[in-house]
């Protein structure tokens, strides 16, 4: 297996082409943010917020949660529309946790979202802690007209990771969460992990790999720990107790990961780009959207590495 012939070229799994194959054509991503709690900030938690999180949650865009869900889709289409040249599109409910508002809520909302002009289905971001059976059985209704997509925020298999991060959940829980979904739903299982925290080592990320490789996972999303404003993190990073990595560290930590990924694997995205570049403290080359895609892709073929390469 060569470089050239993966992937139309790529060295790793791109989720568009996945989405090519299972669609039949180019598919684009319209990102919405309708859910207003996650388990962290609920006015009931006992929790501290996720140390990495700051009021907004995962929205690139906060201002859009003051238009209803239909202009959110129409406006971020347009958008879409504009950039990819698609005709169809996957609604992504991305900010929060957006399975835990009641069920009929939650059902209202994507069955608009569904029926809008284009949607060939749903992408639904959630936590591995907040999916009761109510909403496993919510998402077997979706699945029976609409194609699904549950994106966990897992972040780490380990859970010391997990406590640095100060997720609320373990990685029992991360992994109880994959298998619930890949055996009681119809739904594709995507992941998120986060790499470049304190006292990560290679083992770990090739551990990762593994665990992934082993489990029900359709693609995972990955990012970088970077430091907003507002956040338990900033407050770390000003006190000198954490430094988030430079571009070269995360972009071998990644490539490690990837040469241990399997090839079946698809992968969402290789870091995170900080769109509110007004909140973002560090480090300045994540507010950069292609500059850390580039030079990962470069550093690969650069090397003749590509994703599945050291998988047994």
């Amino acid at each position: 297996m060569s470089i050239p012939t993966l992937w139309n070229g790529k060295p790793y799994y791109p989720i568009s082409q996945y989405f090519r194959h299972r669609f039949g054509e180019r598919v684009g991503k319209i990102s919405v943010s309708v859910a207003e709690q996650c388990p962290n900030r609920s006015n009931s938690s006992v929790l501290p917020p996720c140390i990495f999180c700051d009021e907004y949650g995962s929205a690139a865009y906060h201002l859009e949660r003051e238009e209803s869900l239909v202009e959110q889709i129409e406006r971020n289409k347009r958008h879409v529309i504009r950039r990819l040249k698609c005709s169809k599109f996957l609604v992504y409910f991305q900010s929060y946790t957006n399975t835990l508002d009641k069920v009929e809520i939650l059902k209202q909302r994507f069955s608009i979202a569904a029926a809008q002009e284009g949607v060939c289905g749903l992408v639904v971001g959630t936590r591995p802690d907040c999916l009761p059976s109510r909403v496993i059985d919510l998402f077997n209704k979706v699945t029976a007209d609409n194609y699904l997509l549950v994106e966990l925020g897992l972040q780490s298999f380990f859970d010391h990771h997990l406590q640095f991060l100060q997720r609320g959940h373990s990685v029992q829980q991360n992994i109880r969460s994959i298998e619930t979904l890949a055996s009681e739903t119809e739904a594709d299982v995507g992941v998120h992990l986060i790499f470049g925290l304190p006292n990560e080592t290679e083992q770990e990320i090739v551990e990762t790999a593994q665990r992934i490789n082993e489990l029900p996972v359709n693609n995972v999303k990955l990012h970088n720990l970077h430091v907003f404003k507002n956040t338990p993190l900033a407050k770390l990073y000003q006190e000198g107790n954490f430094t988030p990595v430079e571009l070269d560290t995360y972009s071998d930590k990644i490539i490690l990961f990837l040469r241990h990924l399997s090839p079946d694997v698809s992968v969402q995205r290789l870091a995170a780009i900080a769109n509110r570049r007004q909140d973002l403290i560090a480090p300045k080359w994540t507010e950069q959207k292609m500059v850390p895609i580039d030079f990962i892709d470069k550093k690969m073929r650069d090397s003749d590495y590509y994703q599945g390469q050291l998988v047994r």
